[in-house]
């Protein structure tokens, strides 16, 4: 299976993310692409950033409608500041029979 990962603030989710990651799904021929939210993004402020659980949330109800996109809560329930390296080494542990995508750039 190919899988992309698309990690983000998400704060909030927006059009543009729901987009890009469709895109990547089509372009890269994936069967998923998990949309990561991050629990403590080290370059921003928590003043800044709505709660973990509300963007989760948000997320959640932005990838309905596209079976291919779902959302993990990796970060969330990880807690503390939140890093790609740690995250995908997580990831590949799990899902290490598959082939693996790191989305980024928007």
């Amino acid at each position: 299976m190919k899988i992309g990962i698309y990690g983000g603030t998400f704060n909030p989710i927006h059009s543009g993310h729901i987009n890009f990651a469709q895109k990547a799904a089509d372009e890269l021929s994936l069967d998923r692409v998990i949309l990561v939210v991050n629990a403590v993004p080290p370059h921003k402020s928590s003043i800044e950033v709505a709660s973990g659980i509300d963007r989760l949330n948000m997320c959640r109800l932005a990838v309905k409608e596209d079976s291919r996109l779902e959302v993990s809560d990796i970060e969330i329930l990880r807690g503390g500041k939140s890093f790609t390296v740690d995250t995908i080494r997580t990831l590949k542990s799990e899902f290490h029979k598959d082939e693996l995508f790191f989305l980024t750039g928007t």
